[in-house]
């Protein structure tokens, strides 16, 4: 990825640890703009942990040949695409399961108050 951008090559050594940090970087704001999406809808659902998941493996998809960092999609096998397509419905599916407990535990920025609606919540202080 850093190649792609910098168009300057990496270090052998490098290019795995490069690689993993981007993805986890790129995972994690994902992650944090599916909470903030999802905390702002009445009942936030698991089930909204796919979609999540499709539209991430679809940005990059898009995104990512646009940059020269991916092939065109239909330049993979059907059983690599598939096997990626699954990853990321599972990231999502836990992304969106991770989200539901932790509002159940009350762990998060904001607490909902039970019985009065989804624009009646608390900000919690840390």
């Amino acid at each position: 990825m850093i190649e792609g951008f910098t168009q300057r090559r990496l270090p052998a050594g490098s290019a795995w640890l490069t690689s993993t940090v981007a993805h986890w970087t790129y995972g994690s704001a994902a992650g944090a703009a599916y909470g903030i999406l999802a905390g702002s809808l009445p009942r936030p659902s698991p089930v909204y942990g796919v979609p999540f998941g499709a539209a991430v493996f679809a940005g990059a998809y898009v995104t990512l040949p646009i940059a020269g960092l991916y092939k065109p999609i239909w330049r993979y096998d059907a059983k690599i695409v598939a096997w990626d397509l699954g990853a990321h419905l599972a990231y999502g599916t836990g992304t969106a399961i991770t989200f539901r407990l932790l509002g159940r535990l009350g762990i998060g920025a904001v607490r909902r108050i039970p019985g009065r609606g989804p624009r009646a919540a608390v900000r919690v202080s840390s």
